[in-house]
């Protein structure tokens, strides 16, 4: 699908000046990685809860006792920051690129529920509104910036008659389109450095997206025909599901993974440091936008490491509600943005 040109601001260093400057502030609150881990020192679950609400993102969190309820509200202050900072830059497309993966869990939900017969799961900080997801799944004939959930939608109609209905499908697909939607947003936006971060992401968490399939014999790999439109090397990825290649770190490696040499073997219990792996090396590219002094890449960076002390903190408080150990909790906490 062609693209729009890029609007002239985004290109514009100076209009990035205001949000720049912004990001450049906050990121003094953001927590180190020892501060990080010293939450699990905190002293027990109230006091690590007051603590996480002292933050910069969850100031204004819930007063709730339920942990797991306080953890699942997390990703809606997320979405809210980042709406924040999208409408204080020149363009909403670099927010956009966090938000997405937010509406795209809303619409599995609703995928779910009309395909399935399941009930509807919510996503916490999703915005888009019913009417255009029940217009999304009865036609294709929606404009941008909703037509790919259109299409995703029509293609689980086209896999998924009703005798054969397979959750599976639902997420098989819609993530192929999900990272379809997140490089269309990355091209529009018109800077090389966040569309090589954005790429780079995509391969990496498609390939393991693949290496699941493979592990847990679901056959057939929806959507493998699709890796090529979404610009990364498919052959390199489907290595990982091939029967010729038993061994899967080799592959990673060779996508640039090169850090999943530390990880164990078993591909079940490797598949959340897996994850972990991928977050830390945009980290650690994306530290380069911090150089730049104004435009795109900064705050980029800036929303990536929010991204990671997001989602740390979560796994803190869900981790301690649960009474997991502190090491266990401890090997999946992301590498933090300062």
């Amino acid at each position: 699908m062609p693209q729009a040109p890029t609007p002239p601001a985004v290109r514009d260093r100076a209009a990035w000046t205001y949000v720049s400057g912004l990001v450049s502030a906050l990121e003094g609150r953001l927590l180190t990685r020892r501060a990080t881990l010293d939450l699990l020192n905190a002293g027990g679950l109230d006091a690590l809860l007051t603590r996480v609400r002292q933050s910069l993102l969850f100031t204004d969190l819930p007063e709730t006792t339920e942990p797991f309820a306080l953890a699942e509200s997390m990703q809606a202050a997320f979405a809210t920051t980042v709406r924040r900072l999208g409408a204080d830059s020149p363009t909403p497309l670099l927010a956009d690129l966090f938000l997405l993966p937010i509406e795209w869990q809303a619409f599995r939900g609703v995928l779910r529920e009309k395909a399935l017969s399941m009930p509807r799961t919510p996503a916490p900080g999703a915005a888009i509104s019913d009417d255009i997801w029940e217009r999304c799944w009865t036609t294709i004939d929606v404009e941008p910036p909703h037509d790919l959930f259109a299409l995703a939608a029509a293609a689980i109609r086209e896999a998924m008659p009703r005798e054969k209905h397979d959750q599976r499908l639902v997420h098989g697909i819609t993530h192929v389109y999900e990272a379809r939607h997140i490089r269309r947003t990355a091209q529009a936006l018109g800077n090389p450095s966040v569309l090589g971060w954005t790429e780079t992401s995509l391969k990496l968490t498609l390939a393991l997206a693949l290496l699941r399939c493979r592990v847990n014999d679901w056959g057939h790999v929806r959507g493998a025909d699709a890796l090529d439109d979404l610009g990364v090397s498919k052959q390199d990825i489907m290595t990982l599901v091939g029967p010729e290649r038993p061994n899967w770190q080799a592959p990673l490696s060779a996508l640039g993974l090169s850090a999943v040499a530390t990880l164990p073997e078993a591909p079940p219990q490797a598949a959340l440091g897996i994850e972990r792996l991928i977050d830390d090396q945009i980290t650690e590219l994306a530290h380069d936008g911090r150089g730049v002094p104004f435009g795109p890449e900064l705050v980029f960076a800036f929303l990536w490491g929010l991204r990671a002390e997001a989602l740390n903190l979560r796994l803190i408080v869900t981790g301690v509600a649960a009474g997991l150990p502190d090491d266990a909790i401890a090997n999946d906490i992301r590498q933090t943005y300062v």
